[in-house]
């Protein structure tokens, strides 16, 4: 270890993992780890490595008492701030570095209160469009089943309701978007405990977690179709299998659309195969779908909808309230969007390459 600010020892390891931790002009990025973190909490997190260490093997090789290291470890994880499981093939638990987005931010949502919202927002609302714009993107948006026409032939990852049928235990938690902007005096409209937690192998995997309540599988289908009903976008993560989670999402509140909404051409900036089309011949122009739209892709200017294919991110919410059915969704893909990563290493493998970082001192 070197003199550098423990902080800034941290956010430089964060900005290496391929999600990325963009610095802020104004060092916002700082102050947000100086909330999470105390210093020396900063500085032993900063020498973890994304795979994992007991923490006997963590003590041998930064040179300090196991005793010691172990008590520390067991209070960051508390704390949401790093990565902690059982592991068979060592036969205890192991301790690892995870991202700041989806990770650190995240597992702070029950230690989050007024000042650390505040203190959030301004890297919110400027620097997550920076995670958001990487190539492979974070988010693939999944369509409303229901907008979709049933001779479609679609990838089993491209349909929530498969990833709930798939998993083997299933979750919901309060969105920490949410909250962050309630609890800087901007509630949100739309329902707020709407995040889906999924495990696909393992059994009861949420029983006695501290902020994901453990639900069933009818219970989580439910919760998907309230969603879409009230008009959220479900969201997961750009890979192909092993789903951990499905966010219904808005653009007022999600850390990730509340940034891409904000640019000339959102599509670009988010995994989506799909788009919206209108039927002239049905479309009577009732204006019914206009508010569904978060992007506002869709417009009257005569008297049929008209979607701008730019702003379209093929999500399908407008479709389910449109009362002549003259809105369907149908496959668009780009060869500027590949297919998304089989599985998370695929993914770190193609954004640490896109954005020329090596990683491999953290693994």
């Amino acid at each position: 270890m070197t003199d550098t600010n423990p902080y800034e020892q941290l956010a430089a390891v964060l900005d290496t993992i391929p999600n990325g931790f963009p610095a802020a002009k104004d060092g916002a990025h700082l102050r947000i780890l100086e909330w999470i973190f105390t210093s020396e909490e900063a500085a032993l997190t900063s020498q973890l490595k994304l795979r994992g260490e007991t923490s006997e093997e963590i003590a041998t090789r930064i040179n300090r008492p196991e005793e010691e290291i172990e008590t520390l470890l067991d209070i960051m994880n508390s704390k949401g701030q790093i990565n902690s499981w059982m592991s068979k093939s060592a036969g205890r638990r192991k301790y690892g570095l995870m991202p700041f987005v989806v990770g650190i931010y995240e597992e702070q949502l029950n230690r989050m209160d007024e000042e650390f919202a505040q203190i959030v927002e301004p890297y919110v609302d400027h620097e997550f469009k920076k995670i958001s714009a990487g190539e492979p993107v974070i988010f693939q948006v999944i369509p409303v089943n229901q907008s979709i026409n049933a001779e479609l032939e679609i990838h089993p990852y491209q349909k929530a309701e498969q990833m709930i049928e798939s998993s083997s235990s299933w979750g919901v938690r309060e969105c920490i978007c949410k909250k962050q902007k309630y609890l800087i005096g901007e509630p949100c409209s739309y329902p707020t405990t709407v995040c889906l937690v999924l495990s696909p192998r393992k059994e009861n995997a949420f029983d006695d977690h501290e902020l994901t309540k453990s639900i069933t599988k009818e219970e989580s289908l439910k919760l998907l179709k309230e969603s879409e009903d009230a008009g959220l976008v479900h969201c997961t993560y750009n890979v192909q299998e092993n789903f951990t989670y499905i966010c219904n999402c808005c653009v007022c509140c999600c850390g990730v659309l509340r940034g891409i909404e904000s640019l000339g051409k959102p599509r670009e900036f988010i995994k989506t195969d799909f788009v919206m089309t209108v039927d002239a011949d049905l479309c009577t122009g009732c204006e019914s779908c206009l508010e569904r739209c978060q992007f506002g892709a869709l417009s009257i200017p005569e008297d049929v909808c008209v979607v701008d294919p730019e702003r379209c991110i093929g999500c399908g919410v407008c479709a389910i309230v449109c009362p002549e059915t003259a809105m369907e969704i149908i496959k668009s893909e780009s060869p500027e969007k590949p297919a998304s990563p089989e599985n998370q290493i695929d993914w770190m493998t193609q954004r640490a390459i896109s954005r020329d970082v090596d990683p491999s001192d953290l693994l």
